[in-house]
């Protein structure tokens, strides 16, 4: 099973202009950085409509160009969005309000279309997003996810550098006490390693600067957990990563292998008793961990803490 590619970096901003400061720059300037291919349909007037649900059929936009919805939550709780179609004058009315009354929850999904104006892939989008905890709305989750089908990222060495490259320069503007690029997280259910130990992102963002959330295939560490972990020239020594990369700040991004596929087999072992120090102790029990998960079988970071 090929998940989605997911990047997603966390980060606290205790007042409301640097918080829309921070949306709006991940909405707009991160969207553009990595898929710059969509902005031209993005920008074009009139907009895509959409799909028609009186006639299945019907173009949902021009050839070769791209729908887009936006999704909007601005009550904590709940699971009712409202949702509008794309379009400019939407999406600056939309940017206006994020220092006024930020919503909880933003998803910017792109469907690219094709040479009549249908979807690519009807069951595919491209989704930018971020979300606000309800019990600490201070935190911020900042993601992005693409489809296999949409973005040929399996067995592509460009494309996946782009995205650790990325990972690396906006974990820095963001200030980001977490990071991880990786396909076997999501948004709604948090990493493989939170899953497997039935806690939720609600619980272990706000402690993300101190206890690693999982341990990824390109993970970034805050300059706290890296000092945890005894630094780049530690963790090299270890010969768990293929890169530690030191960035500004005192952060780390960890890559464990070239290419994510690669990151199976012994690998998640191996990056899994490095990082052991700053990961939560529990076991992923071999019974019961999916085989699309790239977790260690029987994996305890308290066998090596």
């Amino acid at each position: 099973m090929t998940g989605d590619l997911t990047l997603e970096l966390n980060c606290r901003t205790d007042r409301a202009e640097d918080f829309a400061r921070s949306a709006t720059a991940w909405l707009t300037e991160a969207r553009a950085e990595l898929f710059p291919e969509y902005e031209a349909g993005l920008a074009a007037e009139p907009a895509a409509k959409g799909p028609d649900e009186r006639n299945p059929d019907a173009p949902w936009g021009p050839p070769y160009g791209v729908a887009a919805q936006l999704l909007v939550q601005r009550a904590p709780r709940g699971v009712n969005m409202r949702q509008w179609r794309y379009t400019r004058r939407n999406w600056q009315r939309f940017l206006s309000t994020l220092s006024t009354s930020p919503p909880y929850k933003c998803l910017l999904l792109l469907i690219p279309l094709d040479k009549r104006g249908l979807p690519v892939e009807r069951e595919y989008a491209v989704s930018v997003e971020f979300y606000r905890l309800p019990e600490a709305p201070e935190w911020s989750r900042f993601a992005v996810s693409a489809p296999a089908e949409l973005v040929p990222w399996p067995d592509s060495e460009q494309v996946q550098q782009r995205w650790l490259d990325f990972a690396a320069t906006w974990s820095v503007r963001l200030d980001a006490a977490y990071g991880h690029v990786t396909d076997d997280a999501t948004t709604t259910f948090g990493t493989a390693l939170e899953r497997m130990l039935s806690v939720y992102p609600d619980e272990t963002v706000p402690h993300s600067h101190e206890t690693l959330r999982g341990y990824a295939w390109g993970t970034v560490c805050s300059p706290e957990v890296a000092a945890r972990l005894g630094g780049p020239k530690a963790l090299r020594a270890t010969g768990a990563f293929h890169e530690v990369n030191e960035l500004p700040g005192g952060r780390l991004l960890l890559r464990a292998t070239p290419l994510l596929e690669q990151y199976t087999g012994d690998a998640p072992a191996l990056v899994l008793r490095a990082l052991a120090p700053a990961l939560p102790h529990g076991r992923t029990r071999r019974e019961y961990l999916p085989s699309w998960m790239r977790l260690a079988p029987d994996g305890d970071a308290a066998d090596y803490s």
